[in-house]
């Protein structure tokens, strides 16, 4: 790694060792504006440790807790020659958390398992009280979560006093009003105790990992999450975490307490409640820090006075609004995710946000809401139980992929993050997740994407996101977007799109990271002009593919050659991972192979690449039964190579496919969702995303794969009859019981089939709406179902062999 890329971390993996991780330099130019003005990085703080903290933090603070984990992480960070150190405590074994937001849509929020919802670099907590006792969900054992119909609408039940009380989150947008639409994490907490109780929400500096590494090409250099001040005004709160964030409650608290100076509002909250301490007025707010009047208590009345505000220069300001809740009744709190028109300076919200939770639907309308666009694609009517739910709840997270971003026009992506150096999963759209909405019949996000992406291409061809090239990526979206949707018109209006992308391609020489992804952009570029009629500039760009230099020549039109197309440019195969200590020529087959090139990343992308050589019906010796292990033997499971080696193995060995499927579904959190890698033990993860966006989308799209497979031949004019397979296979679980895919996009049309059982026998229905009327009618095969079927019709029905029980 050069040394403008140095940047070493230092962190424990329980019983694992340690291992490093290299995270990027501040670039040049910040390095210039650094030295210009006397920057320098924040000095690390951290909320003390008896503070209330959130549920990763507690657990590796605790000896007793399996995931106790104290050790900090060293930073080092370089401005020009001056190298700045820092120890924070990070999370290393609890990164599991539930991503929420709405489809195109900016903005994100995590909540954690225990009901933390946290937005950027804060949180806000809820904490309750029962009879004379606060109990804190973070610290409280009996606490479960679950998915309101697996749709990303999160409940955290927490067991009181015989009864529960139910948090839920999730984003929602609002009505329109003369102030336009807005975004807002929604969070509701429901008494069903059969007991008045008192519940406080609470604004904290924490956020998932405990530090922030690089966002938008700047360095934020935070830990633990940060809040600068806070502004109580009545019913609204506005908080400053380096750009305003409102909060707006649906009813004046009972209590507010403010904290600054290290002062943990929990602390105060415990303290009041032992003193019995009572308000005559509708909002006391009581500052818990410093002050100069010796700390005394200040009651406000909100309609008399002005706004009330607490400043921590140290970045750990605190507040909780302490709310009655008799039984039955409801709490509904709304973090303002988008500007509301000039709301966006204003420091307190006031009479304007009086009509807000009049327009912002429940969070069970959201749940249906979110079920509507789902069945908007294909519906699998599978067997009851995890493993539906588990595929439904990564379905609807794909909806989660695109955002419009204004790093200059509209929506960014597609990207191809590579794996090694991710901390939390990016904003962006990811190629992975955005073939799975194509292939999930749900092509309007990536169509809007490529037509945005069309708009901002520069004269050269090439195209940007968030300062990363993506345009072959956006070819290979393009062109299995036509493959399977077939939009003429949009072909057409992608044109000089592709003839432009396609000419920058050839010119370039790109890095390792990034020459696979440029083969397959030309690869998809040669398709793309094929099914467009222009035969010219194909063959151009075939003869141009092969008079490339020779690490870089390359036959668009031909089939992948398995033992050429993978290699790199140092001749190596992406899975020959050099031994340390060792010659580079010296090479050792390495299961972790995508961690160390991102090509494999596009061959997961598209259908016409060629299956990794150690693929096939019988796997050799040494490979990995159920999950991948991490490359540095210190993060446990890495879940996604595991994802990605099950789609692989979909085509050639769809059994195992499955196995490995269902594998992953066993570990999937009670939020039904993966991180990036996972503690063997625990279950919870270690590094990367806590909730990893890609692994759902693998997931999703191997499972189509084995319902209903049209291997592509990369629109060639082939004169051999186009086959469809269904039902790879038939898991044991599904004897009996009924199946039904419905609308399925494959290249030679939409495609939908039903098994019903007579005994023994599965009866098959299935139904294609070609996509050519004239063409020629597939060979349809189910091997999961019975290997000697075939037949030759767009729709039939037949009496399949009998399958008798294992």
């Amino acid at each position: 790694m050069s040394r403008r890329r140095r940047r070493d971390v230092t962190r424990t993996f329980p019983s694992r060792g340690a291992w490093r991780w290299p995270l990027p330099r501040l670039p040049s130019f910040l390095q210039f504006r650094a030295r210009r003005h006397q920057w320098r990085p924040p000095k690390p703080t951290e909320p003390p440790a008896d503070w209330v903290g959130p549920w990763w933090a507690e657990r590796q603070r605790d000896p007793d807790s399996p995931a106790y984990a104290p050790q900090r992480s060293k930073f080092r960070m370089w401005i020009g020659d001056e190298e700045f150190v820092a120890n924070v405590l990070t999370n290393t074994v609890s990164r599991s958390w539930t991503v929420i937001g709405v489809p195109e849509s900016y903005e994100r929020a995590e909540v954690d398992p225990r009901g933390l919802v946290v937005s950027g670099p804060w949180s806000m907590d809820w904490w309750v009280r029962a009879g004379d006792q606060w109990v804190f969900p973070s610290r409280a054992p009996a606490v479960r979560q679950r998915l309101a119909d697996n749709m990303p609408v999160v409940e955290t039940v927490l067991r009181v006093g015989g009864g529960d009380v139910v948090h839920r989150a999730a984003a929602a947008r609002s009505a329109s009003s003369d102030q336009g639409a807005s975004e807002a994490l929604l969070i509701e907490i429901t008494n069903e105790t059969g007991a008045p109780i008192a519940v406080a929400t609470a604004a904290r500096p924490y956020e998932l990992s405990a530090y922030s590494q690089v966002h938008g090409g700047s360095m934020e250099w935070d830990n633990g999450g940060v809040i600068e001040g806070i502004t109580v005004d009545g019913r609204s709160w506005s908080l400053r975490t380096g750009w305003h964030r409102q909060v707006i409650f649906d009813r004046l608290p009972g209590d507010v307490i403010a904290a600054s100076g290290g002062v943990d509002c929990a602390a105060s909250l415990v303290a009041a409640s032992q003193a019995d301490v009572q308000h005559s007025t509708p909002v006391a707010i009581r500052p818990s820090g410093p002050a100069d009047d010796g700390g005394m208590d200040t009651t406000v009345e909100p309609d008399a006075a002005a706004p009330v505000s607490v400043e921590s220069p140290d970045r750990l300001a605190t507040a909780a609004a302490v709310f009655p809740l008799v039984a039955g009744s409801t709490l509904r709190v709304a973090i303002i995710a988008r500007n509301w028109g000039d709301w966006s300076d204003t420091p307190a919200i006031g009479p304007k946000a009086a009509d807000l939770f009049d327009r912002l639907p429940s969070l069970e309308r959201v749940a249906h809401g979110w079920r509507r666009r789902l069945d908007a694609g294909c519906r699998l009517e599978l067997p009851g139980g995890r493993f539906a739910d588990a595929v439904e709840a990564a379905r609807a997270s794909l909806l989660l992929s695109t955002w419009p971003a204004d790093d200059g026009h509209g929506t960014t992506g597609p990207m191809l993050w590579h794996p090694a150096f991710i901390v939390d999963q990016e904003d962006g759209d990811d190629l992975v997740q955005l073939l799975g909405l194509i292939e999930g019949g749900s092509p309007e996000l990536a169509r809007d994407l490529l037509i945005r992406q069309a708009q901002v291409q520069d004269a050269s061809g090439y195209t940007t996101s968030l300062g990363r090239t993506v345009t072959a990526t956006s070819l290979v979206l393009a062109e299995h977007l036509l493959s399977l949707h077939g939009d003429q018109e949009l072909a057409e209006a992608l044109g000089e799109f592709v003839t432009s992308a396609v000419r920058w391609l050839l010119t370039r020489d790109a890095e390792w990271e990034q020459a696979w992804a440029n083969r397959e952009g030309l690869r998809a570029g040669y398709r793309m002009l094929r099914r467009l009629g222009a035969d010219r500039a194909a063959t151009e760009l075939r003869r141009a593919g092969k008079s490339l230099p020779p690490h870089r020549r390359l036959d668009v039109s031909a089939e992948p050659d398995a033992p050429t197309f993978y290699l790199n440019f140092r001749g190596h195969l992406p899975w020959e991972i050099p031994e340390h200590g060792q010659n580079e020529a010296s090479t050792k087959r390495r299961w972790e192979w995508e961690m160390r090139d991102g090509g494999l990343w596009v061959h997961a992308a598209v259908p016409w690449s060629p299956a990794l050589p150690f693929v096939s019906g019988e796997p050799p010796e040494g490979t990995p039964t159920d999950f991948v292990p991490d490359a540095e033997a210190s993060r446990g499971h890495d879940l996604m190579a595991t994802a990605l080696l099950a789609f692989a193995e979909a085509r050639v060995a769809p059994a195992r496919a499955y196995e490995r499927l269902e594998a992953l579904v066993s570990v999937a959190s009670p939020t039904l969702n993966w991180p990036t890698f996972m503690h063997p033990q625990l279950r919870t993860g270690t590094d990367g995303a806590g909730q990893d966006l890609r692994v759902g989308g693998l997931i999703v799209r191997t499972l189509l794969r084995l319902l209903v497979d049209a291997p592509d031949d990369g629109g060639s004019n082939s004169k051999e009859r186009p086959k469809l397979r269904i039902a790879a296979h038939w898991p044991a679980a599904w004897l009996g019981q009924p199946v039904e895919v419905h609308d399925v996009p494959t290249r030679i049309g939409t495609v939908s089939w039903a098994v019903r059982w007579h005994g023994e026998r599965p009866a098959l229905l299935w139904d294609v709406v070609p996509r050519d009327s004239g063409g020629e009618a597939p060979s349809v095969t189910a091997p999961g179902l019975d290997p000697a079927f075939t037949a030759t019709q767009w729709r039939g029905e037949t009496l399949l062999a009998p399958m008798p029980a294992p």
